[in-house]
């Protein structure tokens, strides 16, 4: 008895800290602020996009052919100065385009590291 009380509770401990239950907490929010900036990378099939929310939100998502998203990574940031400081709820996003930006809001562009 006592080895099933340690095992669910671990199981509760290792899922409340997950990336999608995060997310699943601040889904309404997320949904609710709207876009502040928006950035487009188009190429052959797959068109990318990476948004800048109110609330310290961002996403980013691919497109097929102007349909509708087919791949979508939110998270949260931070900006010192014109650095981002990206914080994915999926480890795929921070994969793809890195834990930082830099934004140059002159020339609507922006640059990301890994």
């Amino acid at each position: 008895m006592k080895f099933f009380v340690i095992a669910l509770l671990s199981t509760i401990t290792v899922y409340s800290c997950s990336p999608s239950n995060k997310f699943s907490n601040d889904k309404p929010l997320f949904e609710a602020s709207k876009v502040q900036m928006s950035f487009k990378s188009v190429a052959d099939l797959n068109d990318s996009y990476f948004e800048l929310k109110e609330n310290n939100f961002f996403e980013f998502y691919r497109q097929l052919f102007d349909s509708v998203k087919n791949t979508s990574y939110p998270g949260r940031y931070t900006k010192k100065g014109d650095t981002l400081f990206l914080q994915f709820y999926n480890k795929k996003g921070l994969q793809l385009l890195g834990s930082k930006a830099v934004v140059n809001e002159k020339k609507k562009q922006i640059v990301f590291f890994k």
